[in-house]
């Protein structure tokens, strides 16, 4: 029997709230909050207090503060989400984790 694991991650780009939040479409933002909310999600923001996130995963829980400087939002993975950020004062991504067992004879 082996396990194969299927890691699977949905970038929801949910639209931010009406409101005009400082640093929003700022395309120098030197750093954003991470925080992290229920059922996997995970999210960044402009706003320290997290007050422009949705209450589809709350609670949001603080995180910190992270440095847009570093090579994952200049050229790597967080890239896109710094964008969304950029856009839209945040971005929400939920990761989830299947295993899926298969049989071998």
């Amino acid at each position: 029997m082996t396990l194969t694991r299927y890691v699977n991650s949905v970038m929801l780009l949910l639209a931010a709230a009406c409101t005009t939040y400082p640093g929003k479409g700022d395309a120098r933002l030197e750093s954003i909050y991470m925080f992290a909310g229920t059922d996997g999600a995970m999210a960044y923001s402009i706003d320290k207090s997290g007050a422009n996130l949705p209450d589809e995963y709350a609670p949001w829980r603080f995180e910190g503060e992270v440095s847009t400087s570093g090579p994952t939002f200049q050229a790597g993975t967080d890239k896109r989400a710094l964008e969304e950020v950029k856009a839209e004062g945040y971005v929400v991504i939920v990761w989830s984790m299947t295993f899926e067992d298969e049989t071998t004879q």
